[in-house]
């Protein structure tokens, strides 16, 4: 009997034995304060003042967040990283770096892998007589679109457009909390690209600004659109109305008004006229109001204003369809040249070839309609810039899809269409400009040699587009021409994603370009603020 109670205490032994034997085999070990897994680093869109580093994400097998730390030559340029990038930026051409970059866990484990590269030169390597100078970016964390550009008499600039922000360039955003609209934004700068001063304006709502002249009291007067009717705006707008300010030479608000009826009107362009007021072009889709008249759809809408913004007269040209004027210039016999697109076959509009053809109106001094021509081929053609030449003809730029009628050739898709026009609208010559992808002039001017200056996008390397399209879709391109049109050089400037170039201006040393860019990185030395930022380029 005792015998049998000893051997089954035994077994129960062993078999607990056993058992804790079991759970030690099957237990799974957890890893315990390993350090970061293994990472590479890439350095791309070398420039000679900046280079992007960029690496995959070091994975912790203990599942903890990862930072990483920048060294440049042993010194430390930023810590606790938590993003998988970084721009060294403030580098000297022609130089070779190394550097490491360090995963942490926090725990005191690191991982580290290095890079090296070399800058380029210093200065860009001239493209038939001409290079990039100096360029800046400038903006907040959120869109900020520059859309106009002028020399100013002090030989600086001055800047008009859109901006959402309310942080880094721009000193303020009147839009109501939450909401995603913008104000104008104006800045000044000097003749070398600094900022001088920068001023918003705008109310709770949405406000763009288009356009931007300085008047001979060195003040500035620009338009745009608002659908407000607070803070800086003291009509009432019960839609998207014209609105006008006017500056002093400091950026402080003399006056502003707004004009329109109950549907959406917008003005694009503006300049001051011999008398001291204002021709202002854009559309109206009323026909109340300030209006007196809608053909249909929108209309262009001419308003010539006093110098206190006092309205004078207002025309409404157009047809059943949408007509929209983008550029507006005081003509030698002090009428005015317009210039935008139409889609209407009908009315004031003497003919459409198929979806937008350019459309270009002379006015007499009064407004009343001298002639009109449309221009372009069966696709879409869409004009943006217009200027009287030495020759007291019009040069229009803008860009077409078409190859044929009025448009003699095509690269694929959109192209750059530039067109001479003589003293009653005929064509004196006509040429496309472009590459197989996207492109679109957006300002052209004439200059001094009787050539022709011409800013805008390019989508390809292709064609007439040389260079590099710096990873983006779009890029700045500007274009040189002759006084017959032909080409005289080009260059594409910018970074990794799209860049829009809305104006450009020759200055006593070569020209001024503006516009809206993504960057950081290719030709882009700024941080990058924000979504948009403007980005203006001094080319020699």
């Amino acid at each position: 009997m005792k015998k049998t109670l000893f051997l089954s205490a035994l077994t129960l032994i062993g078999f607990l034995f056993i058992g804790c034997n079991n759970d030690d085999d099957n237990r799974t070990t957890e890893p315990k304060n390993e350090k970061p897994g293994n990472f590479t680093v890439q350095v791309t869109q070398i420039t000679a003042n900046s280079a992007l580093l960029t690496w995959n994400a070091a994975v912790d097998p203990d599942k903890v967040q990862v930072t990483y730390t920048v060294f440049l030559g042993g010194n430390e340029v930023q810590a606790n990283l938590g993003t998988t990038e970084f721009l060294l930026e403030n580098l000297t051409g022609q130089t070779d770096y190394n550097g490491t970059v360090t995963a942490s866990d926090g725990n005191g484990n690191t991982t580290e892998n290095t890079f090296d590269f070399t800058t380029e030169e210093d200065e860009e390597e001239p493209i038939d007589g001409v290079s990039i100078a100096w360029e800046k970016s400038f903006g907040g964390s959120k869109i900020d679109m520059a859309n106009s550009l002028q020399l100013t008499v002090d030989g600086g600039y001055i800047i008009a457009g859109t901006s959402d922000s309310d942080d880094g360039d721009v000193g303020g955003n009147n839009d109501a909390e939450g909401y995603l609209g913008g104000d104008f934004w104006i800045i000044k700068l000097s003749n070398s690209g600094d900022l001088v001063w920068e001023t918003n304006l705008g109310g709770n709502s949405d406000e763009a600004g288009n356009s931007i002249q300085q008047t001979t009291d060195g003040g500035y007067i620009v338009v745009g659109m608002t659908d407000s009717n607070d803070q800086d705006i003291n009509g009432d707008t019960s839609a998207a109305d014209v609105w006008v300010i006017k500056l002093d030479g400091a950026g402080n608000l003399v006056w502003e008004n707004n004009y329109g009826g109950e549907s959406g009107d917008e003005a694009n362009a503006v300049k001051q006229t011999v008398d001291g007021g204002y021709i202002v072009a854009g559309f109206t889709g009323s026909s109340d109001g300030d209006v007196e008249d809608n053909n249909g759809g929108l209309d262009y809408w001419i308003l010539k204003l006093d110098s206190n913004g006092v309205l004078v007269w207002e025309t409404t040209l157009g047809g059943s369809e949408f007509d929209i004027a983008k550029s507006i210039a005081q003509t030698s016999d002090g009428g005015y040249i317009v210039a935008g697109y139409s889609e209407s076959p009908d009315g004031d509009v003497g003919g459409n070839y198929g979806e937008r053809d350019y459309w270009v109106v002379k006015l007499d001094a009064t407004g009343n309609l001298a002639w009109e021509t449309n221009l372009g081929g069966s696709l879409d053609d869409y004009a943006y810039d217009i200027h009287q030449t030495s020759d007291q003809g019009y040069i229009v730029a803008g860009y077409s899809e078409s190859s044929d009628f009025d448009v003699s050739n095509n690269y694929g898709n959109r192209d750059y269409w530039i067109v001479k026009l003589n003293t009653t609208g005929g064509i004196t010559w006509e040429v496309n400009l472009g590459s197989s992808s996207v492109d679109g002039a957006r300002s052209i001017q004439q200059t001094t040699d009787g050539g022709y200056i011409v800013a805008g996008s390019a989508g390809e390397t292709d064609f007439d587009v040389s260079g590099s399209v710096n990873g983006g879709f779009l890029d700045y391109w500007v274009v040189k021409l002759t006084p017959e049109g032909e080409l005289s050089w080009e260059i594409s400037m910018g970074g990794p994603e799209n860049d829009y170039a809305t104006a450009i201006q020759q200055t006593n040393d070569g020209y001024i370009v503006s516009g809206y860019v993504s960057g950081p990185g290719g030709d882009i030395s700024g941080s990058g603020k924000g979504l948009w930022d403007y980005w203006v380029v001094k080319l020699e």
